[in-house]
């Protein structure tokens, strides 16, 4: 008896499927079964793991060596990068008039989906963005992150920020802002605040994209965030 070709035989399923109208996810693993049983080659959906992320040892290694450095730009940044989870592009974005400091919490302008967020900060990290404001209106700054020239800071400029950073700190794990992104998440899932409530601070448009950090209203989760935060490698 001749054998079906698989390309055909995906085809045939393909067209009976389509006639059930099934759930798409149960046609998406129906079809990852069959590329395994007929060990078909091609690209296979990624798996969603998380980066090697910093020890606390490493973090706080790292922190210092930005410290060390004595640029209360960068300084500011990098802690707001740790302390907030916020993307790249959200970082870069920020209005000096977006942060309440009294509120201690920073408006996020359309982040990603387009939505816009607040994010909490720290108590702790009040007057340090304080005085960093401060002097970043006596130079009419727009944004909170600006170059000596007024310009808004890009993300590739942040990235290479960090990246040098990185290298000075001797850390051979990769560093790059996102990695912040992904420590503070699963630093605040290890400490039992549920997806729910971490969502509202992450931007993420469901719980699913929240999922693979069990692996490792606002008002609501700020209490917990900040009770969290108290153990912060970084303050």
């Amino acid at each position: 008896m001749e054998r079906t070709p698989p390309k055909k035989m995906a085809q045939r399923l393909a067209k009976l499927l389509k006639r059930q109208r099934p759930d798409v996810n149960y046609v998406k693993k129906v079809f990852e079964h069959i590329r395994r049983e007929l060990q078909l080659r091609g690209r296979m959906p990624p798996q969603r793991t998380l980066p090697e992320l910093l020890t606390e040892e490493e973090l706080k290694h790292f922190y210092e060596t930005v410290w060390d450095a004595a640029d209360r730009a960068h300084t500011v940044m990098i802690k707001l990068l740790m302390f907030t989870g916020i993307r790249n592009f959200e970082l870069a974005n920020i209005l000096l008039d977006d942060v309440d400091l009294s509120g201690l919490k920073i408006r996020i302008r359309q982040g990603k989906g387009k939505k816009d967020r607040y994010v909490p900060i720290p108590p702790s990290f009040r007057g340090e963005l304080a005085q960093y404001m401060a002097s970043c209106r006596e130079k009419s700054a727009h944004f909170l992150f600006e170059t000596n020239r007024l310009d808004q800071y890009t993300t590739r400029w942040i990235r290479e920020i960090v990246k040098r950073y990185a290298r000075k700190a001797g850390i051979k794990k990769r560093i790059y802002p996102h990695l912040f992104r992904h420590q503070l998440l699963t630093y605040l899932t290890r400490k039992g605040i549920l997806d729910a409530k971490i969502q509202l601070i992450s931007g993420h448009r469901s719980r699913q994209n929240l999922a693979v950090y069990q692996y490792l209203s606002l008002g609501d989760v700020e209490r917990e965030y900040q009770e969290a935060m108290k153990g912060f490698p970084v303050q």
